[in-house]
């Protein structure tokens, strides 16, 4: 029995001997596929267009059209500066023929652009606070969706929400109600319109 445990050790620091002799070659090759992914990430949000590298064009396609049967509640932050009151407002789907894109929600009592000031974001019991989490400028956008739902389509919309925006990151409450939210800092599968630059 002894023998055996002597003879596994000697082979098992043979192959950490060898696996080491490989190391700088294999973290290497780990940087350049690291630095590969971060090159097309940065491209995709240049273009306008944020592929899911980890996934074909057809998984993509799938998603796309999942978003497009029951879009999320989209929202939009703007915060001028550190400690200023942030504003936002409510983004949907164009129903374009050719290609939807996202578009503030028009409301009769909004400023020019959809925009409003984010008053009630302290009672709404945010978890993780969204303080520490929304950078100066632009590119804050929130989807959000039941955490319980109660109909088809808030169903649709959880499922929307975590294919298209990732797992939900925290919780907060509104009208009795409990939502999941995550947060982004590119609008997914497609541009932006005109009315929002």
């Amino acid at each position: 029995m002894a023998t055996l445990a002597i003879v596994l050790a000697i082979g098992a620091c043979g192959c950490w001997m060898a696996a080491l002799q490989f190391a700088p070659m294999a973290l290497q090759a780990v940087g350049s596929v690291g630095t590969g992914l971060a090159h097309a990430a940065e491209n995709a949000a240049a273009s306008g267009h944020v592929d899911d590298p980890g996934h074909s064009p057809a998984d993509t396609e799938e998603k796309c059209d999942q978003l497009q049967i029951e879009v999320p509640g989209v929202i939009e932050f703007r915060v001028a500066q550190v400690g200023a009151e942030p504003q936002w407002r409510e983004l949907t789907l164009s129903n374009s023929i050719d290609e939807p894109e996202w578009e503030p929600l028009r409301e009769q009592d909004s400023a020019p652009g959809g925009w409003h000031p984010a008053l009630n974001l302290a009672k709404m019991n945010f978890t993780p606070p969204l303080e520490g989490v929304l950078k100066a400028g632009d590119g804050n956008y929130l989807a959000y969706a039941p955490s319980d739902p109660q109909t088809s389509i808030e169903q649709d919309q959880l499922v929307s929400m975590t294919v298209d925006f990732g797992t939900g990151i925290g919780t907060f409450q509104w009208k009795g109600r409990v939502y999941q939210y995550s947060l982004v800092r590119q609008l997914p599968c497609f541009p932006a319109s005109v009315a929002m630059k």
